[in-house]
């Protein structure tokens, strides 16, 4: 568990862990973060002007997120999980390649604003599988989002269904 802002200083791995974040942001800051069984998780407080987001800072925006989700356990099939009871400094913009986003699993944002601007692809270590939970997203430009092919359940996710489920299609 990690307090307050965290910015990475190099290509950083984390293998079959929960990493908390609270009352911060990730920032990549021009480096990959990458994991297998990783789920990022982001909590605390809605109080202050703290950021629930990850983001890169580094000046040729090349950061990356390359995370596969536990297969198994409590966080299976999650990759990155913002609290529910966050309802402020939850929006994210430029995702997908601000910084990179090859993820595997869930991505849970439920009270965030997307913007994607770039790929969304599957990350290097695992299945073609991404599911994203969020308030609103706006794809642009070059936004894409690779298919599934079906392999969620390999990769520890049980995909929801029905509700308000969106699709995109090409």
């Amino acid at each position: 568990m990690l307090c307050g802002d965290q910015q990475l200083t190099d290509d950083t791995t984390f293998n079959n862990t929960i990493l908390v974040i609270e009352n911060g942001q990730l920032d990549t800051n021009g480096h990959t973060l990458k994991g297998a069984g990783l789920t990022v998780v982001f909590s605390r407080s809605n109080t202050g002007n703290y950021e629930h987001i990850p983001t890169d800072t580094g000046t040729a925006h090349t950061g990356a997120l390359d995370i596969a989700a536990p297969t198994s356990g409590a966080w299976s099939g999650v990759a990155m999980y913002q609290d529910p009871n966050l309802t402020k400094n939850v929006d994210i913009t430029a995702a997908g390649n601000n910084p990179t986003w090859d993820i595997s699993g869930l991505v849970y944002l439920p009270h965030s604003s997307v913007t994607l601007s770039g790929a969304v692809n599957k990350s290097s270590q695992d299945v073609r599988c991404f599911e994203l939970t969020v308030d609103n997203i706006t794809v642009n430009g070059t936004g894409d989002i690779f298919s599934n092919d079906n392999q969620c359940k390999v990769g520890g996710l049980n995909q929801t269904s029905g509700g308000n489920r969106g699709i995109l299609v090409n």
